[in-house]
C-alpha cells in the first residue's frame, strides 16, 4: 500500500478538519488581531500623550523667559495656570515634574515659601527620576530651613545615599550648621563636602573653600 494520500484523500481530510478546528483557529486569530491593533492604538496614544506633553513643557517654558524679561502679575498668573495644566492633565510624564519645579522656583521668588514646599513635595510624591528627586530634597530642604522647619530641613541633608549629589548636601548641611553656631559640624561637613568633589575628579568651587575657612576660623 502506498505511502502517499491521494489527492481526493488529502483534501477530504482537510475538509474534516476544518469542520473540526476552523472555528476556534478564526477566533485564535481574530484575538491575535485584536490585541495587535490594541496594542498599536496604545503606543500611538502613550506617544501623542508624550508629544502634548513635551509641547506644552515648551510653551512653559517660553512663559517663563518672558516673565523673566519683564514680569508681571498677568505673565506670573499665566505661567502658574500652565504649569498647573501640565501637573493635571500630564501627572504621569516627567514634564508634571518639571512644571512642579518651577512653580515652586517662582513661589520662592513671590516669598511664598508655603507654596514652593507643596510643590516641591508634590514631585517628591510624583515618581520622580533618582536625579530629579535628589534635586527636589536639596531644595526642599532650603525651603522648609527658610521656615524655620531646621529638623525636618537636617533630616533631609542628612541622607548617606545622595551619589553623585552627596558635595551639595553635605554643603548645605554645613550652612545650616554654621547657622546654629555650630562651627565644629560645619568644618566636618564642609571637609565631607570637598572629599565628596574629588571624588568626583572635580575641583572643589572656591565658595566651599571659603565657607571652610570661615567656620574654621571660629574653633
Amino acid at each position: 500500500m502506498s505511502d502517499y494520500r491521494t489527492d481526493d484523500e488529502q483534501v477530504e481530510l482537510l475538509k474534516n478538519w476544518w469542520k473540526e478546528n476552523g472555528s476556534s483557529t478564526l477566533i485564535s486569530i481574530a484575538v491575535a488581531l485584536a490585541l495587535v491593533f490594541s496594542w498599536r492604538t496604545w503606543q500611538d496614544s502613550q506617544q501623542a500623550n508624550i508629544d502634548n506633553a513635551s509641547f506644552a513643557y515648551q510653551e512653559l517654558l517660553d512663559a517663563v523667559a518672558a516673565v523673566e524679561t519683564d514680569p508681571d502679575d498677568i505673565k506670573i498668573a499665566t505661567v502658574d495656570f500652565m504649569a498647573e495644566n501640565l501637573k493635571e492633565n500630564y501627572s504621569g510624564s516627567g514634564y508634571s515634574n518639571f512644571a512642579a519645579f518651577l512653580k515652586a522656583r517662582q513661589a520662592v521668588n513671590d516669598n511664598d515659601l508655603e507654596t514652593a514646599e507643596e510643590e516641591l513635595r508634590w514631585v517628591l510624591g510624583n515618581s520622580p527620576t533618582t536625579e530629579m528627586g535628589l534635586v527636589t530634597e536639596l531644595r526642599l530642604a532650603k525651603v522648609l530651613f527658610a521656615q524655620d522647619k531646621a529638623d525636618e530641613a537636617k533630616a533631609l541633608v542628612s541622607r548617606e545615599d545622595a551619589g553623585a549629589f552627596a558635595h551639595a548636601f553635605l554643603e548645605l548641611k554645613g550652612d545650616m550648621l554654621v547657622n546654629e553656631e555650630d562651627y565644629q559640624g560645619a568644618v566636618d561637613a564642609y571637609s565631607a563636602a570637598e572629599m565628596a568633589v574629588q571624588a568626583l575628579v572635580m575641583r572643589p568651587p572656591q565658595t566651599l573653600a571659603m565657607k571652610l575657612t570661615y567656620a574654621k576660623s571660629f574653633l
